[in-house]
């Protein structure tokens, strides 16, 4: 059970008038005490034992109660935090906010890869080492973008392309002009796709000790602010349908969306296949 769905909770009990404490993500002794109350007065079947069962099985029962009160399916009332549970807290976090639930769930990846883009496990034989491998720099070149980039970090600054690797060159020079067609100015700026979040960086994997595919210049982020690491289909901004031929064009030339395969960083993109 991850933070925002603590929060979530939290919230719903504050507002039945059981907790009183912050709306914090932590699920301390206050959060416990005002889910036992909770779970009884929130409408629902708990299952029969619920009262016995750990504090943390308890919050995952509160949290499926709250979904289904809200005509979203958390599967089994059962208090273990599997799949279903964890896209319905995404998707209950996106109906309390815009008042619906996006359809994403079923939708497949189209699973195209005209270029043969490797696995991530197989990068570096299939485009030389990363940035900071022997002190080498990757074969980059850069590639124009038909809209103007704005950093999003400082959008007065402006970027005119993408320094990523030879060898997805031609492909993202195709998809930015697709991008173009399709969507228009206006469009572009309304999702996001004008906010250049990053391209080559020879780094680490945020949080992690592999090397970043950004390492090879073979990934880009786009509107990092609307598209944080951790935020699922629940929150993402680029988790819209709006965005889904955007998605669409990408993986038709063999890119991978994490939003679209994993649900989460839901700003990047890259040239390599998982696994």
């Amino acid at each position: 059970m991850d933070t925002a769905a603590i929060k979530l909770v939290q919230t719903k009990l504050k507002d039945m008038g059981f907790y009183t404490g912050r709306i914090d993500g932590d699920r301390g002794p206050k959060t416990h005490a005002a889910v036992r109350q909770g779970i009884p007065a929130i409408g629902g079947t708990p299952p029969a034992n619920w009262a016995q069962l750990s504090d943390k099985r308890q919050t995952h029962i509160f949290l499926q109660l709250y979904c289904h009160a809200n005509d979203i399916d958390a599967g089994d009332i059962d208090g273990y935090w599997g799949p279903q549970t964890s896209w319905a807290a995404d998707a209950l976090e996106e109906k309390l906010q815009n008042g619906f639930v996006h359809a994403w769930r079923d939708i497949e990846p189209i699973a195209a890869n005209p270029h043969q883009f490797p696995k991530q496990s197989q990068m570096t034989s299939f485009y030389g080492p990363h940035g900071v491998q022997g002190g080498q720099t990757p074969d980059l070149v850069s590639v124009p973008c038909p809209w103007p980039l704005k950093i999003a970090w400082n959008k007065s600054q402006r970027r005119s392309g993408f320094r990523v690797h030879r060898k997805v060159a031609d492909s993202l020079g195709e998809i930015v002009e697709e991008v173009h067609q399709h969507y228009g100015l206006a469009e572009i700026q309304r999702l996001g796709f004008d906010l250049f979040g990053g391209d080559y960086n020879p780094r680490k994997m945020r949080g992690g000790t592999s090397w970043s595919t950004h390492s090879w210049g073979i990934s880009i982020d786009f509107d990092p602010e609307r598209n944080r690491l951790k935020w699922g289909r629940g929150r993402a901004s680029f988790a819209h349908p709006d965005c889904s031929d955007f998605w669409e064009i990408w993986e038709r030339q063999g890119w991978t969306s994490l939003g679209r395969v994993k649900n989460f960083d839901w700003m990047h993109v890259q040239a390599a296949r998982l696994g």
